[in-house]
């Protein structure tokens, strides 16, 4: 889930927007960057997280995409993160960016620093053949829509996750689906 505000807190932030850096994230990093997800990320601030800020979120795409995994540096400072990952689909043309996750500390949102995280990531993704950039966020966090539509960013289609509880199986229905699985494996020769 890709997340980006552009608040500035008590209005003008004496944060300087010249100083902070892009760069690599390294493995020194990783603390850093769980932690600034940590403050971002709150669930009371954001109740409708489809996905939850852990740290197999930082570790897993520093690992599997590690050169889609930048920082915002300021003085030896995290201030910022931005993770993607590239997707492929078998038998597709199509090579996807996907920024998975931005996070800018609040005192530094508004001084640019997630637009350079996502142009970036971008440039990245495109360097390793991606064809379409894919973000996603929950509707209800207005700051990150209004900073991804200037980043470019077109609404697509309304996709809808729907949910259903599953009843354990009862000793009947495990039977009959034993029966069944006896059956097939019967009718296919095993």
């Amino acid at each position: 889930m890709a997340k980006a505000g552009t608040q500035k807190i008590s209005g003008v932030s004496s944060v300087p927007d010249k100083g902070v850096r892009i760069r690599d994230m390294v493995i020194d990093d990783i603390p850093a960057v769980y932690y600034l997800g940590v403050k971002v990320f709150l669930k009371e601030k954001d109740p409708f997280l489809y996905r939850t800020w852990e740290t197999y979120e930082v570790t897993g795409l520093f690992y599997s995409d590690q050169e889609l995994c930048i920082v915002a540096d300021h003085l030896g400072q995290v201030v910022g993160f931005a993770m993607g990952a590239v997707i492929t689909k078998p038998k597709s043309p199509w090579t996807y960016g996907y920024l998975v996750w931005t996070g800018v500390l609040p005192e530094y949102q508004g001084k640019r620093v997630a637009r350079r995280l996502y142009r970036e990531i971008e440039r990245r993704v495109r360097g390793l053949g991606a064809r379409m950039m894919i973000i996603d966020t929950e509707g209800t966090n207005l700051k990150a829509v209004r900073f991804f539509e200037k980043m470019g960013f077109h609404k697509g289609s309304a996709h809808l996750w729907m949910t259903k509880v599953l009843k354990p199986l009862t000793g009947k229905t495990r039977q009959r689906s034993s029966i069944k699985e006896s059956i097939t494996r019967s009718l296919k020769g095993q």
